[in-house]
């Protein structure tokens, strides 16, 4: 994977949950969303999970230590 190709963030770690859970974004990636979705046909949840699943597989995380 290219260096451009990753998502640098800072590391920590939080239990997995089962079940729909509500996250706030902020008002540029809501926008983002919405020009997606406006382009879509699949509903804003399932394109926001599709983004988030494969943004995930760009991200490296920096371990402090």
């Amino acid at each position: 994977m290219r260096d451009d190709d990753v998502i640098r963030i800072p590391a920590r770690k939080k239990e997995p949950v089962q079940g729909q859970q509500v996250i706030r974004v902020s008002e540029e990636a809501y926008n983002a969303l919405v020009d997606i979705y406006n382009e879509s046909t699949l509903p804003m949840k399932e394109l926001a999970s599709i983004l988030i699943l494969n943004a995930s597989k760009r991200v490296v995380f920096d371990k402090e230590g």
